[in-house]
């Protein structure tokens, strides 16, 4: 019961440093299943601890001064410890559900791209030592596909792959409150890739792909809650959030 109230003020304390207003914090609160009761005393205790960092923020109705770093690690902690308070965590909550954090998004991307090209030089070698003449057959498909209709096939012989990209990309989307049916334009870049009929439409498609991919890498996500989930917090393997496991 201690380690919840201190979770709950530390929690407050380092919302109100974001420029977050009691309003705001009692709507997290209350959405991570805190009591009324519980976010009163908490708001109360921290006026009271932090006097002068209350009047300030009262005075300029913005947000706290920045605290010193021992208390910024022992608010970090609490905070974390806070988020796992909410009893309606399950074990999976669905590849596409909830958001993402760019750091997350990004190691896991790097991990999902090394296992796939790991996983097709593997099978390849594997294939190529084994059964050479069913190598040369594939060679001779390949070769034989002037229009890249072979391309178009990609997301499919490699279906986990491919969902698991499209996981990534929708939780990443919902963290920047943007619809993750946008992933799924991702699919197009198989039509007809690097062959004589790309048409320059199709190119600035891919050129304008590329650039949401590199604006899900570089842009922080919304710090408070949205239509998606609360803000996500980091915690468990890479292989954990790539399948958004709890």
């Amino acid at each position: 019961m201690q380690k919840q109230k201190e979770g709950i003020e530390n929690f407050i304390i380092k919302k109100m440093e974001k420029a977050h207003t009691f309003d705001e914090i009692c709507v997290m609160l209350k959405k991570a299943g805190i009591s009324s009761a519980e976010i009163d005393r908490g708001i109360r205790n921290v006026k009271k601890t932090h006097k002068t960092l209350h009047q300030d923020i009262a005075a300029s109705n913005k947000f706290f001064p920045a605290l010193n770093k021992t208390l910024n690690k022992k608010i970090k902690k609490t905070e974390l410890e806070f988020e796992r308070l909410d009893v309606n965590t399950v074990s999976h909550i669905g590849l596409f559900a909830g958001r993402m954090r760019r750091k997350d998004f990004t190691v896991s991307i790097l991990f999902l791209f090394s296992l796939f090209f790991s996983v097709v030089i593997i099978v390849s070698s594997f294939v190529k030592s084994l059964y050479p003449e069913s190598w040369g057959v594939i060679e001779q498909w390949l070769s034989n596909d002037t229009n890249g209709i072979l391309y178009m096939y990609i997301p499919i012989l490699f279906a986990p792959f491919t969902l698991i990209f499209l996981s990534l990309m929708t939780r990443r989307l919902h963290d920047l409150s943007m619809p993750g049916i946008l992933s799924f334009l991702y699919l197009g870049v198989f039509i007809y890739p690097f062959s004589e009929y790309a048409s320059s439409g199709i190119i600035v498609f891919d050129v304008a792909l590329f650039i949401l991919f590199i604006f899900l890498l570089s842009k922080r996500g919304e710090p408070v809650t949205n239509i998606y989930g609360k803000s996500p917090v980091s915690h468990g393997s890479t292989f954990t959030k790539m399948l958004n496991l709890k």
